[in-house]
């Protein structure tokens, strides 16, 4: 089954951080990302992942009585944002349950699991 690991978190401290403050916490974060990586490969050589850009970048696109809409930013009312996403081919849904539960977001974030449809 493939699964997709939808990775939130709350971005807008983020955003008042100097350059070398936003260096540190990559740093210090980055052993747990070495280690889910290798997880991820054992599960899936095929994996796939991508870190998205601050939401702030994007923009929503909506058709209304057939006229485009451009907006800002994600939609939703929230402070968690969708930052990032695995692509995996997975045995079940506890796998991705237990590897879900590896990546650094989700001690202060949240992750998502979704089945892709074949």
């Amino acid at each position: 089954m493939k699964y997709a690991l939808l990775i939130y978190g709350d971005q807008s401290d983020w955003e008042t951080l100097s350059d070398e403050e936003r260096a540190r916490r990559r740093a210090e974060s980055m052993p747990g990302w070495l280690s889910l990586f290798d997880e991820l490969q054992k599960a899936d050589a095929n994996v796939s992942g991508h870190e998205l850009e601050e939401s702030r970048t994007a923009k929503v696109v909506r058709v209304r009585d057939g006229e485009r809409i451009v907006t800002d930013g994600p939609f939703a009312e929230t402070k968690e944002v969708l930052g990032g996403v695995f692509l995996l081919d997975l045995p079940d849904l506890d796998e991705a349950i237990r590897l879900a539960a590896l990546v650094p977001t989700a001690r202060h974030g949240s992750l998502e699991i979704r089945p892709l449809v074949e």
